[in-house]
């Protein structure tokens, strides 16, 4: 069952009991009201989700210090998502579930993971200058300046709920951060692995994954691990009580409702916690959800493209997206572009490798290396 870090009882379980008051109501001879039976409110929660629609956009998150990026309200504490209805799973704040028939390997991963949490944090945020933009296109075909991965193209050029990209997923394994072997830049070194829709062909990236930096300067040597959310232009946020180290294995998923409506969902098998974030764009910025990808990029840090941290290998699996007339996308699909990073002397410096259809494996090379 699940358990939460949140919040004892739900806004949406308070407003099932003011819209079913024969259930809540108590006889005049009490002092206090008696609770709503545990069965009735999810049985109430249910009706409501369908009755009530505009309930949903009251409640369903709690605004943070982070312009743009809000909590969804936390589920009862037995709320258990695997067998939970889709309508229910969104209220909570609990991403998309893959079709167990169409993709079972997709569905087990999602399942996989909402069985496995144990509670969900509230988490703690802290806005950076780090930035996460969209594909800064090489010298030539199949290459970046920031961007090493896979990229799928659903085909939208406008946001509709056809071929614009709905939600996507992935498993994989937080890379260990030094710098170049044999090199000390006399400061930081910056990766990070995430997933996320659009900003190959468009100018915003919803997105959310975790950085894996490295620092050496005189003799000195450290690391540094973060996870992190974002929808460029904004900058990366932190989720600072979100402790993530080199080789725990994460599910992320990232999905929207509307083109000015994301969220991520970030799970750790190592500590089986889990957060779920709201995240809404900069004023002027929407999804079109043309694109769909996996990457491992060199940020922005201090309007200059970072020098890549030597991540060695990295490796995700369980890699799907999916449109939202169901189409689904995986790095392996004919239309999907893999892309190698290049440094700033255009030489190759990280770059995909597909294990069958839904795996990547990420090596760097070169200066990097």
């Amino acid at each position: 069952m699940f358990t939460n870090t949140v919040a004892k009882e739900s806004p949406i379980t308070k407003l099932a009991e003011k819209a079913f008051p024969i259930v809540h109501r108590s006889h005049a001879r009490f002092a206090r009201p008696m609770a709503m039976p545990a069965g009735l409110v999810v049985a109430a929660l249910a009706l409501l989700t369908y009755l009530l629609p505009t309930a949903e956009a009251q409640i369903t998150s709690v605004a943070t210090n982070v312009p743009g990026i809000a909590i969804p309200n936390a589920p009862p504490r037995d709320f258990d998502p695997v067998t939970a209805p889709d309508s229910l799973l969104a209220l909570y704040g609990f991403p998309p579930r893959p079709d167990a028939a169409m993709q079972p390997e997709a569905h087990d991963s999602w399942a996989r993971a909402m069985r496995s949490s144990s509670a969900r944090i509230t988490p703690h945020l802290e806005q950076t200058n780090v930035y996460h933009g969209p594909k800064r296109t090489g010298n030539s075909s199949g290459t970046s300046l920031n961007w090493s991965g896979s990229v799928d193209f659903g085909g939208a050029n406008s946001y509709n709920h056809t071929n614009s990209f709905y939600y996507l997923i992935a498993d994989y394994v937080v890379p260990t951060a030094i710098q170049a072997y044999g090199a000390c830049t006399g400061g930081w070194d910056y990766s990070s692995s995430w997933i996320g829709i659009d900003g190959d062909g468009s100018n915003d990236v919803l997105q959310a994954g975790t950085e894996s930096d490295a620092y050496c300067s005189g003799g000195s040597n450290s690391s540094y691990y973060s996870a992190w959310i974002e929808w460029f232009p904004f900058s990366e946020t932190r989720i600072t009580n979100f402790p993530v180290a080199p080789g725990d294995d994460l599910f992320i998923e990232v999905w929207n409702t509307s083109s000015t409506q994301g969220y991520a969902y970030l799970f750790n098998y190592r500590t089986n916690q889990s957060v779920s974030l709201s995240l809404t764009p900069p004023a002027g910025t929407s999804l079109i959800g043309n694109s769909a990808e996996w990457v491992v990029e060199r940020p922005s840090v201090g309007g200059g493209l970072a020098t890549l941290t030597n991540y060695v290998w990295d490796f995700f699996a369980n890699c799907y997206a999916y449109t939202w007339s169901g189409v689904s996308y995986t790095p392996g699909t004919t239309s999907a572009t893999q892309l190698t990073m290049l440094d700033n002397s255009s030489k190759p410096i990280s770059y995909p490798t597909l294990l069958g259809t839904n795996a990547i494996w990420f090596r760097d090379e070169g200066s990097a290396y």
